[in-house]
């Protein structure tokens, strides 16, 4: 519980400190700031895509989009992109169908720095409101997705989101 407690915390302050948009020209003036933020970007438009090919199940879409050894992180329980593509499949065999909202909030940080041991400098953060239905019954749930990007390719992943209302629609 700590531990969730802290990543909302942590995934707050990004929202927070994440919110003007700060041209390249800037960052190049200024290289020891932290980087700059995008909110249109390569990387920015493959999240979006991502999240339309999970509303479509599109499960081989989607794996194109990571490296064969990603890792994600799904509210603290980590795994493989086939296992997450078959929590997905599963959705679908259930008869859940999702719907994404037309304007999601989704920005991309890219370091100055790399990170010492992956070399990544670009992130994308997302923020989805998603409705869930299963026959007459309707849930919406609100995903934070960060994502760390290299070579064009998602590396890393790290989801949080409240379970309840998605337990609820499945019983």
């Amino acid at each position: 519980m700590k531990k969730t407690i802290a990543l909302i915390a942590l995934t707050s302050l990004l929202l927070v400190s994440c919110k003007k948009e700060v041209t390249a020209e800037v960052a190049a003036k200024n290289p020891n700031e932290g980087g700059i933020n995008l909110s249109n970007s390569e990387n920015t438009d493959m999240i979006r895509k991502m999240n339309e090919y999970a509303s479509k199940f599109d499960t081989e879409s989607i794996k194109k989009l990571y490296v064969p050894n990603a890792v994600i992180h799904d509210n603290m329980n980590t795994m493989t992109i086939d296992q997450n593509m078959k929590n997905l499949a599963s959705l679908q065999a259930q008869g859940v169908t999702i719907t994404l909202p037309k304007d999601p909030l989704v920005w991309e940080v890219v370091n100055n720095k790399p990170d010492e041991k992956t070399g990544i400098t670009n992130y994308v953060i997302s923020y989805y409101e998603i409705s869930l239905a299963k026959a007459e019954k309707k849930a919406t749930i609100i995903f934070n997705m960060n994502f760390a990007i290299k070579d064009g390719k998602i590396q890393e992943e790290w989801d949080t989101y409240d379970t309840a209302p998605l337990t609820e629609l499945l019983k």
